[in-house]
């Protein structure tokens, strides 16, 4: 039988080994190429949303993705994905005839071979309660994607997006103040 503080030692000793190993596995910078195939990827959703296509913006995402919009939706799958951007692009859709700035790219950091995080600035027409579109106004949002490398090119397997509320705090980045 195993005693409960040699489980915990032996836990503690793989996880520090773990850790020791990790660096070797996970790059330490993102390759020029890399940096192009995620612009590369901004622009398609850029296009996609443009042109008011969901299979094409469903397209971009891994059969698995999950996505969390920025009202805390929780879409599971590309199916769940491009249902939701059909009907918000859609005819009658609230997206339908919007137009949003391109995708600005943030930081990018590659986490495992494969795998990079990315966070965008991006502003979108501002939603009411009731569903309709306010054209005159736009929220401030930070897009973050998980892309991974596929046989097809770099796929959104994750993307959150949040609405940024600026406040002036002692730990602030800059540009986060308000205006």
């Amino acid at each position: 039988m195993t005693h409960p503080s040699s489980t915990r030692r032996t836990f503690l000793t793989s996880s520090i080994a773990t850790v020791a190993i990790a660096p070797a596995l996970v790059a330490e910078s993102v390759q020029p190429a890399e940096s192009e195939e995620v612009k590369s990827f901004l622009r398609r959703w850029d296009e996609a949303w443009a042109k008011h296509d969901g299979i094409a913006l469903a397209a971009l995402h891994t059969e698995d993705a999950v996505t969390v919009n920025r009202f805390g939706t929780v879409l599971q799958g590309r199916a769940a994905v491009e249902k939701a951007l059909g009907f918000l692009h859609g005819p009658g859709g609230p997206f339908h005839n919007t137009v949003a700035p391109p995708l600005e790219l943030l930081i990018q950091r590659t986490i495992a071979v494969g795998v990079i995080a990315v966070q965008a600035k991006w502003q979108n027409p501002v939603m009411n309660p009731s569903g309709k579109i306010d054209p005159a106004a736009a929220n401030n949002m930070i897009a973050t994607f998980v892309l991974v490398q596929g046989r097809s090119g770099w796929l959104a397997s994750e993307v959150n997006m949040t609405n940024v509320e600026k406040m002036d705090l002692p730990f602030s980045n800059p540009g986060q103040k308000p205006a």
